[in-house]
């Protein structure tokens, strides 16, 4: 597909169109490489995105790394208390400088040993002697904006016109930050799926559509009837609360997971928070290829925690995932078929899902002016 056929693609969806006369974007958004490319630069390049718990960089030295689309970043709490994040390049020859989670001194580049301090700053560059119009100052690690919220922390690759606080500010009264950073982490768990990243948003966004059809369990405690979705900038809010007569649980402690309802917020491009009761889960969706996506959970709950209400809880996230895995790589099959092209949205409850498209398409159609 060469440029001006993914320019036609684009452009074959009407962002403008009410969502009762809209269509969805076409199948080539979720099977062409050349458009996984395109979000790699339009999308996750141009977004603040998750890049790691803030629990893993609370301590001096701490440091992190994270990839997205082959793009690597390195985050670390320097010895000023100030968090940082960092292209995880170093300036020599593009080895990346650090691997995984660690409690380090100074970022050492396992290649030729060139030496960073935590912030960022270049300390040594071994048999440099001789060079001209070396300027050490210059080869410090090349920065990325890092914003804290709540229990996560975010980073931005580009330059953003607003702050996560500002970009978030009307998440706050559905998930209070302080609140969550109070949460105990418990575990994280990482589902390998064989479907485009965008399909498991859309699925994720269909304003609770699926939930009575796939996830029996989930729905038989949840007033589906009062199923909400509230969209706002660059991320949209679902909630639904318990049901006052909810159905049996088989054998499981959902009443207790659930409380007083579920919130679930999507914050573009691809994260979502799960509040449950007392329990908070988040959904990292990881692109991986055109067809192939990782989502990456981690669990909080509040206090100390009974081991087998986390037990019973875990479970049941997990009974929830494994279905949505298997209808995300079914989904996936059919828009590879010759039998679809694109789709509609239902108006009453999928909102979120087309909030979600019109975002995706003004940023592929702004990187390409």
């Amino acid at each position: 597909m060469d440029i001006d056929e993914i320019e036609r693609e684009i452009e074959r969806f009407d962002a403008e169109l009410p969502i009762a006369s809209a269509w969805t974007p076409p199948s080539t958004w979720y099977t062409a490489p050349e458009f996984l490319e395109r979000e790699r630069s339009a999308v996750f390049r141009a977004s603040w995105i998750f890049a790691c718990r803030a629990d893993q960089v609370r301590e001096r030295g701490a440091r992190v790394t994270t990839d997205v689309l082959g793009d690597a970043y390195v985050v670390v709490r320097g010895d000023d208390g100030v968090l940082r994040g960092f292209h995880n390049v170093c300036r020599h020859h593009a080895a990346r400088v650090a691997d995984g989670e660690a409690c380090v001194e100074e970022l050492v580049c396992p290649y030729h040993g060139w030496t960073y301090n935590l912030d960022g700053s270049l300390k040594s560059a071994p048999r440099s002697a001789g060079l001209q119009d070396f300027e050490r100052e210059r080869y410090g690690l090349v920065p990325v904006q890092v914003e804290e919220f709540g229990p996560l922390v975010f980073l931005h690759a580009g330059y953003p016109e607003r702050t996560v606080a500002e970009e978030l500010a009307d998440l706050v009264p559905f998930l209070d930050p302080a609140e969550l950073a109070g949460m105990r982490w418990v575990l994280r768990r990482t589902y390998p799926m064989q479907c485009n990243w965008k399909v498991f948003v859309d699925n994720y966004l269909d304003g609770g559509y699926h939930i009575s059809h796939l996830h029996h369990g989930l729905a038989s405690q949840l007033d589906l009837t009062k199923y909400k979705t509230e969209v706002f900038g660059r991320f949209n809010v679902q909630t639904c609360p318990s049901h006052e007569d909810p159905g049996a649980s088989v054998g499981k402690d959902l009443g207790a997971r659930i409380g007083e309802g579920a919130v679930y917020a999507w914050i573009y491009p691809n994260l979502m928070l799960n509040r449950y009761g007392p329990t908070l889960d988040t959904n990292l969706v990881v692109p991986v290829g055109p067809d192939r996506c990782e989502v990456v959970f981690d669990y909080w709950f509040q206090g100390d925690g009974d081991d087998a209400f986390v037990d019973d809880s875990l479970a049941t996230s997990d009974e929830t995932q494994q279905e949505d895995v298997w209808v995300s790589e079914q989904v996936q099959r059919g828009l590879n078929s010759a039998a679809y092209d694109s789709g509609r949205y239902a108006p009453t409850v999928e909102h979120g899902m087309y909030h979600f498209h019109r975002l995706l398409a003004a940023d592929l159609r702004a990187s390409a002016l």
